[in-house]
């Protein structure tokens, strides 16, 4: 689940890791020889643990998952529990049972649903030094581009296609990666907005072996394939500067507000503003309905009459913020989730200890005077909108597979109430909704993968969502992969012209 600007920073770490693989890679590895205590890499988990989670795992899906079948049948998934059972019939790795376990809990296709490593492993894991993958990738069409060039071979130019990577066909290689990133419905988008964003090479080691090189089969721009094994190119060193005094807590405060949610208007865009939200969570960092409230005060004053709401890459989190923006998009009474409903009141494994990760809070949910048991949360059923402050300008949203959640539940809900505009990529999230609310990180007693699971069904407000499919934009723009390497914004760059 990452942003735009974590691309940036994702790709930095890239670099590093590169310069230090080249530099003083055997350094790392003499001090990093040593695994932390608590995870073997060589341990195998015995049949009965392995049998005893999947048992667990499975109850604990089939009784308190909201959405068990939304987008599977229980036939179906059935069917993928018998398989999974049937191969639990050699010790195994902890790596070896999370990819079973996670291709298994993928085909549920809610993004909110995945098995995690346990506590020990990823420790250990932070500490291993592995070769990386000299390059990024785009996904367009199915089909794998270069999207940066991050060896030294000047062959491999953005919009390069992959082929295969160490003879393994990337026709094999994509649906395979993708089966291990849990995502809303049958869209990719999601799963390839994670793979696009720095993932690719985790995903990949966890089929294919980790080398220090990868021979590649690529196709040009002129057609031509072509074999080629490129090395990481080496980063140049920068000259030492003088570190810059440590932020006070006030600026640290305002640069994360600045990620999190900005406002500009454009010179090229008269009458226009834009607010960029990366993420719904600035609710930690300030009052946001004070900053809403300046924000319509400032677009009333300077008479805007268009507002560009960016959502590209945003996904979710608290959607109290989502609702009070509708506020002031909506003229009478509106409704971002149309209900919020559980299959059960208290799950089996409830811990009363918040600390625990297997708590759930019993006060968060309710039995229904028609029996059914739904979220108690303030942003469901009928909101009421801001007297006297509608904004009464064109809107439009920016969206791509990075926008899920509470961003893509807004944007459903959003245009199911009022004409806009939306323009980008198809969300990650889907357009009915999701499962959320309330998340659950469910420890494995045995083997101690974490299952994340959600607690409710919500669904937007959208009266006839496309079953399985994101929300669609209007207008679509798709990057092209030399884009996604000069980091130029595809949809920005043309706005003035889209919105003629």
């Amino acid at each position: 689940m990452l942003k735009p600007f974590l691309q940036n920073i994702l790709s930095l770490m890239k670099r590093l890791f590169l310069l230090l693989a080249c530099c003083i890679g055997h350094l790392i590895a003499a001090a990093q020889s040593a695994a932390p205590a608590g995870y073997d890499p060589a341990q195998r988990y015995e049949v009965a643990q392995l049998q005893s989670d999947f048992a667990y795992l499975r109850r604990a899906l089939e009784e308190v998952h909201p959405g068990l079948y939304w987008y599977t049948p229980k036939d179906s998934l059935d069917r993928a529990f018998a398989r999974t059972a049937g191969a639990l019939t050699h010790p195994m790795t902890e790596p070896e049972y999370w990819q079973l376990l996670q291709t298994l809990v993928g085909r549920v296709h809610c993004g909110h649903t995945r098995v995690q490593h346990s506590a020990a492993y990823k420790a250990w894991f932070r500490r291993q030094p592995y070769p990386y993958l000299p390059f990024t990738v785009a996904v367009r069409q199915d089909r794998l581009f270069i999207a940066e060039n991050q060896s030294t071979a000047p062959e491999l130019q953005p919009g390069t296609e992959l082929l295969a990577i160490d003879g393994h066909p990337t026709a094999e290689v994509l649906p395979r990666l993708r089966s291990l990133i849990s995502a809303d419905g049958y869209g990719t988008g999601f799963q390839d907005n994670e793979l696009e964003a720095g993932f690719f090479d985790s995903y990949y080691w966890s089929f294919y072996e980790a080398k220090p090189t990868y021979p590649l089969l690529v196709r040009d721009s002129t057609g031509q394939q072509r074999q080629l094994t490129p090395l990481p190119r080496p980063a140049k060193p920068k000259p030492l500067a003088p570190m810059p005094p440590p932020l006070t807590a006030a600026q640290n405060r305002t640069r994360r507000l600045d990620r999190l949610r900005s406002v500009h208007y454009p010179e090229d865009l008269p009458a226009t503003a834009i607010l960029r939200i990366r993420e719904f969570s600035y609710d930690e960092l300030e009052d946001f309905k004070a900053f809403h409230r300046q924000l319509f005060a400032d677009l009333a004053k300077r008479r805007t009459k268009q507002l560009i709401i960016d959502l590209r890459g945003n996904a979710g989190g608290n959607q109290e913020i989502s609702v009070d923006i509708m506020k002031y998009l909506l003229k009478s009474e509106f409704v971002l989730n149309k209900s919020a409903l559980a299959p059960v009141l208290l799950p089996f494994f409830s811990q009363p200890d918040s600390l625990k990760p297997n708590y759930f809070n019993p006060t968060r949910v309710r039995r229904l005077l028609d029996g059914t048991i739904s979220f108690v949360n303030s942003e469901l059923g009928p909101q009421r909108p801001y007297h006297g402050r509608y904004f009464r300008g064109k809107v439009v949203v920016l969206v791509d597979g990075g926008t899920f959640s509470a961003a893509s539940n807004f944007t459903a809900s959003l245009r199911a109430q009022r004409r806009i505009t939306v323009i980008g990529e198809e969300t990650g999230g889907a357009e009915a909704g999701c499962n959320g609310g309330t998340i659950s990180d469910l420890e494995l007693p045995e083997t101690h993968l974490i299952l994340q699971l959600p607690h409710f069904r919500i669904r937007s407000a959208c009266p006839n969502p496309q079953l399985g499919r994101g929300v669609c934009p209007d207008i679509e723009v798709v990057p092209t992969p030399r884009q996604v390497a000069t980091r130029t914004d595809a949809v920005l760059s043309q706005l003035p012209a889209l919105l003629r």
